[in-house]
């Protein structure tokens, strides 16, 4: 199964459940050159699904089920060197979460990264969390989703997340699977759609004044 795609250029990593993709040998996660389809030789050996892909210049951002990447621990989150055959960037960035990361998302040196966790880098955080981008340390930010957190997106300002996934809770707040949050204090913004069922994507568009969600809802 095909997860996620991120794309740089002429080359688009693939993330999922897969063992083979462009014609070669790949567990989980993958770099393809778009003219061709073929794998290149980049090759980071994900011991379990990879869900999330996020691009930040050279590095390449990693969430998932996995607890290894090129043999070495890490679990659930990886930050990975497009540019080199050794693929961990950063042998310290390890922030180890404590269940599967389903979403990323990247503003002002903040990581932030949504799923079915408890905890990050030992510290309490259920299933949102932000990580400081230089040591994958959790931020004082805890918005604590009450249910997993399937996507993720900000808005142009860097100032609201949008989380779509099953919670019902945001913040102490009552948030039916779609909240805004407020990327300074964690506190659920006044936006409150509902939905009934739960959210797996959402995309901004028309200068950020509408959000398109899907999932498994019926109502919004």
């Amino acid at each position: 199964t095909l997860r996620t795609l991120a794309l740089a250029g002429a080359t688009l990593y693939a993330g999922g459940d897969f063992t083979q993709i462009g014609g070669a040998a790949r567990n989980r996660l993958a770099a393809l050159d778009t003219t061709s389809a073929a794998a290149t030789t980049w090759n980071p050996d994900a011991n379990g699904a990879v869900h999330a892909l996020l691009l930040a210049g050279t590095t390449l951002y990693a969430g998932g089920a996995f607890t290894t990447m090129e043999g070495v621990a890490r679990s659930r989150l990886a930050a990975l060197d497009t540019t080199a055959s050794s693929a961990i960037t950063d042998p310290a960035w390890d922030p180890g979460a404590g269940g599967t990361v389903e979403t990323l998302a990247l503003a002002a040196g903040v990581l932030y990264a949504g799923g079915d966790f408890r905890a990050v880098n030992g510290v309490t955080r259920r299933n949102l969390a932000a990580l400081d981008l230089a040591t994958g340390t959790p931020t004082a930010w805890d918005p604590d989703a009450n249910g997993a957190v399937r996507a993720l997106i900000l808005n142009a300002a860097g100032t609201t997340l949008y989380a779509g996934g099953d919670f019902t809770a945001v913040a102490s707040q009552a948030r039916n699977r779609l909240a805004g949050v407020n990327t300074v204090t964690g506190a659920a913004t006044g936006w409150n759609p509902g939905a009934d069922g739960a959210v797996h994507a959402l995309a901004l568009a028309n200068g950020g004044g509408s959000l398109y969600i899907g999932g498994t809802f019926t109502t919004v």
